[in-house]
């Protein structure tokens, strides 16, 4: 009896390189190093935004915002990193976890404190621009994410208390600007979710289902009106008899 032949084996994915610990180190290192860089440039754009608060004050704001996203993204990166670091780096990773988690700790205070200071303001303005609504509500979920960092033991004490009060000032504060502006209309054919989860109802009706069309009715000839003078009689030797 033959049997079957062999099933191919699928080709094995290359192993992944081993990294030194060495090359680790300069690894972590330089992105700490650009963890100090993004919290210098937040902290220059934060001054910015506090400048002229209600001229184009948004928009300078959420550049500062978007900084402190970036940042928090690469800290978790950073983070990836020293969690998979070699036994060799046993002595180094506590040090960097601690410089990491400074870091961390300067931006969320950073990010709390302008955000009072801006907002503060800038619920004060008379006349907000179109469409604040929406993006203060985008800012107001990302206020949220930041403030989760806060019910970390690592702000446990009066500092962090402080800091969880002010986050919510910040939350009232935004939620006030966006009472003062009404979300703008829905153009679009469906029910829309607004910032805060509310649901739009849009302006336009839904589209009915598209039928068959009727069928155009066919043109009908004009009725021809001829002049009695141009009418062609048939002759017969009667009409000319009358004629003469």
């Amino acid at each position: 009896m033959i049997g079957r032949p062999p099933l191919p084996r699928r080709p094995q994915a290359p192993a992944a390189p081993v990294v030194g610990a060495a090359q680790r180190q300069r690894e972590v290192a330089k992105l700490l190093m650009q963890l100090d860089a993004m919290l210098k440039k937040a902290g220059v754009l934060a001054a910015t935004a506090r400048e002229r608060v209600s001229v184009g004050g948004m928009g300078r704001y959420r550049k500062f915002t978007k900084k402190v996203r970036d940042f928090f993204a690469l800290a978790a990166v950073t983070q990836e990193r020293l969690d998979a670091a070699p036994q060799e780096m046993e002595e180094l990773i506590g040090p960097m976890t601690t410089a990491l988690e400074r870091l961390h700790a300067r931006m969320v205070i950073l990010f709390v404190e302008e955000s009072v200071g801006f907002f503060g303001t800038f619920a004060r303005v008379k006349a907000l621009p179109i469409g604040t609504h929406e993006i203060v509500g985008v800012e107001l979920r990302a206020l949220m994410e930041v403030r989760k960092f806060l019910d970390d033991p690592l702000y446990d004490g009066e500092r962090g208390q402080s800091l969880r009060v002010q986050a919510d000032r910040i939350a009232g504060l935004m939620r006030a600007v966006m009472e003062r502006c009404p979300p703008l209309p829905d153009f679009g054919d469906e029910p829309s979710i607004g910032p805060t989860g509310a649901v739009n109802k849009p302006i336009r009706p839904p589209r009915r289902a598209a039928g068959p069309r009727p069928a155009a009715p066919l043109p009908q000839p004009e009725p021809r009106v001829t002049d009695p003078r141009l009418e062609v009689r048939p002759l017969s030797l009667d009409t000319l008899d009358d004629e003469d």
